[in-house]
């Protein structure tokens, strides 16, 4: 018997993502969240494809393993946050791995889904200290990249006192890698070439164009380098660099903690800089 012809095996177009409709009051209720986490748990729980990726899908699987019924009715629903603490939203089930993604009529985005779920916490639970801290990057690198501060805060990355005290306030292990900070950012460094105009663009087979820096807050204040030195390799091939006039974080460490206002003003400040560059054929 011939199979239905409006079923298909999923990723076999390219992958579509549908918008979040993050503002909108359902988005936050918890009982349409958890429904829908049951759904998408209990989809992958039969497919496993992504054992091998990030840690949150052993820990799913783990969880049905370990329960009573041997399904994803038998975990507790506590438990659902296990699967999202371990998500750091890369993308990778979504883009390369799952077959049942949109436009697949399951329509799995598990990164959206626990982007929602992040959110939904967030909005009732609100952040940690250490988390608040730790994604605010601009306010904690203007502060830590001050003359002389910069290199108070480096030395007292180096001791043991110093690593002590900051996993006694922020709960940063004190063995956990911490970057220094450098009070010559990046943009400092590269100022000059602010608003440069392009006109020595040296045009080749394959490029034509000329290029606007984002700096990055770990680029800019913590490892200037990275930028310096791609500058050096876009000017010795004839490529005019700028930086953009005005440029806040991407919202990434935000946007892992479920903060989507937060993120959405980055986005306010960065898109109609860099638009606008773009605009003018940077």
């Amino acid at each position: 018997m011939a199979a239905p012809t409006d079923r298909r095996e999923g990723s076999l177009e390219a992958p579509m993502r549908h918008p979040l409709d993050w503002q909108s009051d359902e988005f936050y209720e918890e009982s349409a969240l958890f429904e829908e986490l049951e759904r998408v748990y209990d989809i992958c729980h039969g497919c496993r494809r992504c054992f091998s990726l990030c840690h949150a899908f052993p820990t799913l699987f783990e969880l049905v393993d370990e329960s009573d019924t041997m399904e994803v009715d038998g975990i507790a629903k506590d438990d659902y946050w296990q699967v999202v603490d371990h998500c750091y939203l890369c993308d990778m089930c979504y883009m390369t791995k799952c077959p049942y993604v949109p436009p697949h009529e399951w329509n799995v985005d598990f990164p959206h889904l626990m982007l929602r779920a992040k959110a939904v916490r967030y909005r009732k639970e609100g952040a940690s200290l250490r988390d608040k801290v730790l994604s605010s990057t601009d306010t904690v690198g203007k502060l830590a990249g001050i003359p002389v501060v910069a290199q108070a805060v480096n030395a007292m990355n180096k001791t043991g006192v110093g690593r002590s005290v900051l996993q006694g306030v922020l709960g940063v292990h004190r063995n956990a890698p911490v970057p220094d900070y450098h009070s010559n950012s990046a943009r400092k460094r590269l100022k000059s070439h602010r608003g440069a105009d392009g006109s020595a663009a040296e045009p080749t087979a394959n490029m034509r164009g000329k290029v606007v820096l984002y700096t990055t807050c770990y680029g800019n204040r913590n490892h200037p380098d990275i930028d310096t030195d791609l500058v050096d390799v876009f000017e010795h091939n004839g490529i005019p660099v700028a930086i953009a006039e005005k440029e806040a974080c991407c919202g990434m460490p935000k946007l892992e903690l479920g903060d989507l206002e937060a993120v959405a003003k980055a986005k306010d400040v960065n898109i109609p800089v860099l638009a606008a560059m773009v605009d003018d054929g940077w």
